[in-house]
């Protein structure tokens, strides 16, 4: 499970650029008809030490863009301002370049104020007036010590020094441990705000999907029309019926015979749902061990459904015939086109699903050890 969000925003975190923007020269930019109609209502007050006459650019980000709103240039003592309008919370940039800006998270009639060295705006940036943006420097911070050993393990693994990778590695593993269950504290305290869900993006949704599921939750009714927040929302709506503990959906794909199966067709045993493809090589790697627990579990109560993706009948038989793969099997041979793909969001194979005889699903991709450790606990092994 990967949601797109997490790309989109990892320009808030990363400090990286999206497509369609132009903050090298902040440009002439016209107000909409409602900013000239309405008028501005937030201000953004700031200081960027050593920013004597160099341009400020404000910019508001948008899930594929970065959107130019205006800009100033800093007196010579490197103070500034802006005033625009805000119609509802939202991210924004305060920007120098490319990679030295910071983010805010600014709601209507916010009265801002700003400082940082101009040199290194991400990391020495403090603001007041703005509540969402006091939290999310706070989130910041508490991703510095990770980001720091990722930077780390880069350099190491690009001057090919094993040792020190290997150093950086566990030192990352840690750290990140420790990271995530700040995170999770952070989002806990206020889930319903846009700094959770910026938040959000840092733990990974197929361990931790009901953080998303919380902060969703949370700010319903809050911000909707938010580009972020609706697009998360899809996504975990998406999300939620492939989580354990829903009805998997159905599927009803033609067997090698030419006839239709449904995994409804098999309930009452358990039913391990194996996304594969005759082409596939971590599939066929992999074949062996689920060949070995079928052979175990099956008249204890399990079956397996195999949902090919191959294009080809011819190899989609040889392989099941090679593999001595002896479960039932499907596939409409439309390869990534299979509709199955989207609506068990395939992104790729082998995966499974774990499915109780009453059609939920209990656990997501299992394979060798894990899958065995599993079936042994359902039938008490």
């Amino acid at each position: 499970m990967k949601f797109q969000l997490s790309l989109l925003l990892a320009a808030i975190f990363l400090i990286t650029a999206c497509g369609n923007q132009d903050s090298s020269n902040g440009a002439d930019v016209s107000q909409s008809d409602a900013e000239q109609t309405q008028g501005p209502n937030t201000t953004i007050t700031g200081n960027f030490a050593g920013a004597a006459g160099k341009p400020i650019y404000l910019q508001y980000l948008k899930p594929n863009s970065i959107e130019a709103i205006d800009t100033a240039t800093a007196d010579e003592d490197g103070d500034f301002s802006f005033e625009f309008r805000v119609d509802q919370v939202d991210f924004y940039r305060v920007a120098m370049g490319e990679q030295n800006m910071c983010v805010l998270v600014l709601q209507p009639g916010e009265e801002v104020e700003l400082t940082a060295d101009a040199s290194q705006i991400y990391k020495s940036y403090e603001v007041k007036g703005s509540p969402e943006s006091m939290r999310l420097l706070q989130l910041n911070q508490i991703l510095a010590e990770r980001d720091s050993i990722g930077m780390e393990l880069q350099q190491a693994q690009m001057n090919q020094d094993r040792d020190r990778f290997t150093v950086a590695m566990a030192a990352y593993q840690q750290v990140l441990a420790e990271v995530s269950g700040s995170i999770k504290a952070f989002i806990d305290e206020d889930p319903g705000r846009m700094s959770s869900l910026a938040a959000v993006q840092n733990l990974d949704p197929a361990q931790d999907f009901q953080y998303f599921v919380k902060v969703v939750d949370a700010m319903e009714g809050k911000a909707e029309g938010n580009a972020f927040y609706d697009t998360m929302k899809e996504q975990v709506q998406r999300s939620r019926k492939l989580a354990v503990g829903s009805e998997a959906p159905e599927i009803s794909l033609p067997q090698p015979n030419g006839e239709t199966l449904s995994l409804s067709d098999l309930r009452g045993q358990y039913v391990l749902i194996d996304f594969w493809a005759s082409w596939c090589a971590p599939c066929r790697k992999e074949n062996p061990n689920v060949v070995r627990v079928y052979e175990k579990y099956h008249d204890k109560g399990f079956e397996i459904l195999g949902v090919s993706l191959d294009k080809n009948r011819g190899a989609w038989l040889a392989a099941i015939e090679q593999d001595g793969l002896k479960w039932q099997h499907v596939s409409d041979l439309k390869y990534w086109q299979s509709a199955v793909v989207a609506e068990y969001q395939v992104q790729g194979i082998p995966l499974t699903y774990l499915i109780d005889p009453e059609g939920n699903i209990v656990a997501k991709n299992l394979r060798g050890p894990s899958l065995e450790e599993k079936l042994a606990s359902i039938f008490n092994e």
